[in-house]
């Protein structure tokens, strides 16, 4: 639907991060959230975590591994890809612990936009409990990243992978014109 002004949004790509310790938790979450998303168009090799903050949780060493699904969506509908999202976690969640941390996004032709559930200033709600934010903005031809991104999205291997992904959506966007 346009906007008022007669100008309607792009459709976004949504990105996936499986972060995860084993291999099968992350197959059943993918599996999961093919049902709700569509078919997965790309899954990266896993690539270290370099932090130990979900290791009391999860238990360790975790690697991320970013899905994008070939469905493009409009962006308003960030909030229930994150809803999914944490269905997908509880789910596979044992003695109250995840197995999978699942971080939904979009990407679109200036940056990633990640959703979470924790509150920060610079973070925008989306839906109750939920925010938005801002990762890593796309400007003068890289990503870059803001003062608040994550050390591992603003580390050169995640960037360029996103790079190779923003390419893929671009040529999906066009064909889709």
């Amino acid at each position: 639907m346009p906007a008022p002004g007669g100008r309607s949004e792009p459709p976004a790509a949504v990105l996936v991060s499986f972060l995860a310790g084993e291999e099968e938790p992350r197959r059943e979450a993918l599996r999961r959230l093919e049902a709700v998303l569509g078919p997965l168009e790309f899954l990266s090799a896993p690539i270290p975590f370099p932090s130990d903050y979900y290791r009391p949780e999860m238990g360790g060493p975790l690697t991320r591994r970013v899905g994008m699904y070939r469905r493009l969506v409009e962006t308003h509908r960030l909030a229930a890809i994150k809803r999914a999202c944490l269905v997908v976690e509880a789910q596979l969640a044992r003695q109250g612990r995840r197995r999978v941390n699942l971080d939904p996004g979009l990407l679109s032709a200036e940056g990633l936009v990640l959703a979470t559930t924790k509150p920060r200033g610079h973070r925008i709600a989306l839906a109750p409990g939920l925010w938005a934010e801002l990762t890593l903005w796309y400007h003068q031809g890289a990503f870059q990243p803001l003062p608040w991104t994550y050390p591992d999205w603003a580390g050169e291997e995640l960037r360029e992978l996103l790079t190779r992904l923003r390419r893929r959506y671009l040529w999906r966007r066009k064909e889709g014109e």
